[in-house]
């Protein structure tokens, strides 16, 4: 039978390597309480508030608009989109670390109180650290397109000509 001698030193390196993957693996969480203050502040209708949660070089993108950049032109828009009448509820949301940005992306809810239906779309973000805090550096959304129901049968297409 053959004996295999380890060095003390060896088996020390391969525990210390062994703890230390250990500590590795544990990824980095999404700040969900700056996403959580940003919908905090759209359902409460806080714009001034809302405007906060923006770095100062951020960007929206809203569907058929021109990019809205900077927080004064951020600030007028969302007074005229009026938060806090419209409710916004997030759904099923992906968020990933890339580099100094955290990615994003997920499907959203908003109520309208004149529209029975709510609309149902989807959204990406991009968070960037800022002065101590984790704020919107680029947002996107869109709305799904409605579903279209079918035409009722034609009672004549089914006739001989």
């Amino acid at each position: 039978m053959k004996t295999i001698h380890v060095s003390p030193w060896f088996a020390f390196a391969i525990l210390v390597l062994a703890a230390g993957c250990e500590r590795a693996g544990t990824p980095e969480a999404f700040p969900q309480s700056a996403a959580d203050g940003w919908l905090g502040s759209f359902n409460g209708g806080d714009v001034d508030g809302l405007t906060l949660m923006y770095t100062a070089d951020a960007e929206i993108l809203p569907p058929d608009e021109p990019v809205i950049a900077g927080p004064e032109a951020i600030t007028a828009f969302w007074r005229g989109y009026h938060p806090g009448q419209v409710r916004i509820e997030v759904g099923d949301v992906d968020s990933r670390k890339i580099g100094e940005f955290w990615f994003r992306e997920g499907a959203y809810k908003a109520e309208f109180p004149d529209e029975g239906e709510p609309r149902v779309g989807k959204f990406i973000e991009l968070w960037k650290h800022e002065n101590g805090n984790w704020l919107m550096y680029r947002q996107m959304w869109n709305r799904n397109a409605p579903l279209v129901p079918e035409p009722p049968p034609d009672a004549t297409a089914n006739e001989p000509a």
